[in-house]
């Protein structure tokens, strides 16, 4: 299980991160999801009021070195043709991102506008379970594993013994705050279905020089 109180054992391979960007990139997904985990975690802490769309630990889950002008990487997308396996160039993404979630901007747009006041400020609704199945997710739960994958490829992991993909989903609920008391939500929106089979190790040992540990 994931420790956060210790020096990380393992991290994400290549091979894993790649697979979680594939799998989300096949899903229709609209891009604003991840700032819904981003309130709904503040607002778990009751920190909903100090939301930010600037926030550092929000741009860090998207942000990637490689491109000298968009800086940030993002899968989640909900137009345009897919097909399997096909990392498309509109997944780099420019400065401007922060911009787009604005209070004002997520307020004035078709789906999740619930989240963003005419005012300013961001909200959620008691019923925002069930609009971000509806609106964000359109319908299908999105998988647990590779979210966690994407987001969680900087963290570090203390993991005791042989460390599995069940490692991964636990540090997902961990970082985005989904907790046994969260079970009914996360049994919404999430699916923790995990590969028969795949061609490369999730895990490989740590060199302690990690961002974040989960």
């Amino acid at each position: 299980m994931p420790d956060s109180e210790h020096t990380p054992t393992h991290v994400l391979t290549a091979e894993a991160v790649r697979w979680g960007i594939e799998t989300l990139a096949s899903q229709r997904l609209h891009p604003t999801f991840v700032m819904y985990l981003h309130l709904r975690k503040q607002q778990r802490a009751g920190k909903l009021g100090e939301a930010s769309a600037s926030s550092d630990e929000l741009l860090a889950l998207i942000r990637m070195p490689g491109n000298p002008t968009k800086p940030y990487y993002f899968p989640l997308i909900d137009r345009g043709k897919r097909k399997p396996g096909e990392l498309l160039p509109s997944f780099w993404r420019a400065e401007n991102i922060p911009g787009s979630w604005s209070p004002g901007s997520i307020f004035r747009l078709k789906g999740g506008g619930w989240m963003g006041l005419s005012t300013g400020g961001y909200t959620l609704p008691v019923d925002h379970v069930d609009r971000a199945l509806r609106e964000l997710l359109y319908e299908t739960p999105v998988s647990a594993l590779a979210l966690g994958a994407y987001f969680l490829r900087n963290d570090g992991f203390i993991i005791s013994g042989a460390p599995a993909p069940t490692d991964l989903i636990a540090a997902f609920r961990l970082r985005f705050d989904y907790p046994d008391d969260a079970e009914e939500e996360f049994e919404t929106l999430f699916k923790t279905d995990v590969p028969a089979s795949v061609n490369f190790e999730w895990f490989a040992q740590s060199d302690f020089s990690v961002t974040h540990t989960s």
